[in-house]
């Protein structure tokens, strides 16, 4: 009993804890770009109509264009590492560029640039920790967890820093790009296992088992999470005493509740599959969006805020996981930017895009929210016919 207890206490202290740098460092640059660039554009810029929808949906598309490339540049670079810092170069130029201009063109000539080089920095990073951590038999929700925790505070704090001050956003952003440079150094070296190999094709990621299966259900699911990305905020501030600042509170009560699932996230993924944890979430997204579909009360919005932390970390932490464990080294940095070209680029240019005319078609952001509710039904029906009939989809079962 003693020497489990100090072999416990030995792995903690050797734990990387290092690695929450890089996660943290991204995770508030996406809180401060994602959360308010529309603001900067409208308010700091006045740009508007369809400008600014071109603008918004120019991050998603250019993302599925170019994460791709990305990922086969990383499986045949010496180093993934590399790969990073040019992301993370790349993201501080454009974003700088981005605070200079003043016209619509450069505007979304820096939005094109910056979605190209920032979007697949979280997925090539995920792909370098990862595969360190499964050689030390490690969980990966403790460092994840400095994600949410990040993303959380940094929401939170930044809604009243930018209020009236949206002219910030690219500078603030800008600050928090160098830091991801910088910390990009913590990260372990990681191979690009292509590289002076027999070239492994793409096409071989869609022949793994289960693979097709957990790529449509995934799209299900983000499909109806891109709307409620693009359209939660405008949604809530509509009802009786919804204000910015409560939505900014109930931002931060959705990350916080990703918690429980974190801590635990390495052991459920092994005793159930992505695909069995899957469906839970997309029967918390139906119970979710049916009732702000419904409701008018402030309050039962917030509250539905709670069930956010059994959807978006649970779908991208056991898809990441998966892909982890089943996909050939070749295809390592390849594999986690398919997960965020669907998960990413897919569901926002359908929450974007096609959001608003689901809105204006079922009478306002209500009726789209019950739109999605049938999506996630959907999935959840669909999904549930697939893997309640195969053992954990946990790569155990499915190499």
């Amino acid at each position: 009993m003693a020497g489990q207890t100090q072999e416990t206490a030995s792995q903690a202290n050797q734990y990387p804890w290092k690695y929450g740098l890089f996660i943290g460092a991204n995770f508030v640059a996406l809180a401060v770009f994602q959360s308010f660039i529309g603001n900067f554009y409208r308010d700091a810029r006045g740009i508007e109509g369809t400008q600014l929808l071109w603008l918004l949906v120019a991050l998603p598309a250019v993302s599925m264009l170019t994460q791709p490339l990305w990922g086969f540049v990383g499986d045949r670079m010496r180093y993934r590492n590399t790969a990073l810092y040019l992301m993370a170069l790349g993201s501080m130029l454009s974003i700088l560029l981005m605070g200079l201009s003043k016209s619509f063109p450069m505007l979304l000539l820096c939005t094109c640039l910056y979605a190209s080089f920032y979007t697949p920095l979280m997925p090539m990073g995920d792909s370098v920790m990862l595969e360190a951590l499964a050689k030390k038999n490690m969980s990966f929700g403790p460092i994840r967890l400095i994600g949410s925790m990040t993303f959380a505070v940094a929401s939170l704090l930044f809604g009243f820093v930018f209020e009236g001050r949206f002219h910030l956003v690219p500078w603030v952003s800008l600050v928090f790009c160098l830091l991801l440079l910088a910390s990009v150094r913590v990260l372990p070296k990681a191979p690009g296992h292509q590289r002076g190999r027999t070239s492994v094709p793409f096409k071989t990621l869609f022949q793994l088992p289960h693979m097709k299966q957990l790529l449509i259900l995934l799209t299900l699911l983000m499909l109806s999470m891109g709307y409620y990305y693009s359209y939660f905020t405008l949604h809530f501030t509509s009802l009786p005493g919804g204000t910015a600042g409560l939505a900014g509170m109930s931002y931060f009560l959705s990350a916080v509740c990703e918690l429980p699932f974190l801590l635990r996230a390495d052991k459920l993924f092994k005793r159930y599959g992505a695909g069995r944890l899957m469906l839970v979430s997309a029967l918390l997204l139906v119970i979710r969006f049916t009732l702000l579909a419904f409701t008018k009360s402030v309050g039962i919005a917030v509250l539905t805020q709670m069930l956010h932390g059994g959807c978006f970390i649970v779908i991208t932490m056991s898809t990441a996981l998966y892909v982890n464990s089943v996909v050939p080294d070749e295809l390592r940095a390849s594999g986690q930017m398919l997960l965020s070209i669907v998960g990413y680029g897919l569901a926002r240019v359908f929450g974007i895009v096609c959001g608003g005319f689901i809105a204006n078609l079922t009478g306002g952001s209500a009726g789209g929210f019950a739109a999605m509710a049938l999506v996630a039904l959907v999935a959840l029906v669909w999904g549930g016919s697939y893997f309640l009939r195969v053992p954990p989809v946990n790569g155990e079962h499915n190499a």
